[in-house]
């Protein structure tokens, strides 16, 4: 008796839940494309702890990880100096802060607390440290780092250390840009056709049945391996 109405209701579910994802993906894209074209470096962060998470920026002033990548998790990092950036939540709008206790949060203005060394690491991967907050007693620096779950850690962990996987961030910039990476090779036999020959003699075409089974000569097409994936 009511079948009809649960087959109603289910297919306005099923379009919601399609509208959002679509918008979802669509802010994404927007975020990527608008921070290609102020000339920031524009992308995610990438933290290779336990099954991998993108760092996350969230509106509220939350800071977490989240396997899958979003549009929290699309970030600009800007230079201030020589090897310190600064990390803003392209959504959010907010800032990546520590504080004096080493806990991580997102700012509305950018402060002192917002500034992060930037270094490349022998794995391939890079960390980001504070620049005003570090142990004063040891001089050990508070890295930002995620835990297995996806919760940031705190900086002044004794246990957040730069050989750690946990403060290993791989950056993946120009997203919306990757298609113009790759380049053509032309192959030599398809070369040497191109090149003009002397003319020669007319004379009658012979007449051979075209093979339908021959191999064509095609470009190949290369893409460049890069450090920042």
């Amino acid at each position: 008796m009511h079948f009809p109405c649960w087959c109603i209701l289910f297919a306005h579910l099923y379009t919601f839940a399609a509208v959002t994802i679509s918008d979802h993906i669509s802010v994404e894209d927007q975020l990527l494309a608008e921070g290609a074209s102020s000339g920031r470096r524009t992308g995610r962060l990438y933290c290779r702890v336990g099954i991998g998470f993108h760092l996350q920026i969230h509106p509220d002033g939350r800071v977490n990880g989240s396997h899958e990548p979003s549009h929290l998790s699309v970030l600009e990092l800007f230079a201030i100096s020589q090897g310190v950036v600064g990390i803003r939540g392209a959504f959010s709008r907010r800032f990546l802060a520590m504080n004096k206790r080493g806990r991580l949060h997102a700012v509305e203005e950018f402060t002192d607390d917002c500034k992060f060394h930037e270094r490349f690491q022998d794995s391939s991967y890079n960390t980001y440290s504070s620049v005003m907050h570090r142990n004063h007693r040891t001089g050990r620096e508070w890295f930002v780092a995620l835990n297995k779950r996806g919760k940031a850690k705190m900086g002044s962990s004794p246990r957040v250390k730069s050989q750690h996987a946990s403060t290993h961030f791989l950056p993946r910039f120009n997203l919306q840009n990757r298609a113009q990476w790759g380049f053509n090779i032309m192959d030599k036999s398809q070369k040497s056709q191109n090149t003009p020959q002397p003319a020669a003699p007319k004379a009658p075409p012979p007449m051979v049945k075209a093979e339908s089974g021959k191999k064509r000569t095609e470009t190949v097409k290369y893409w460049p391996k890069f450090r920042f994936g």
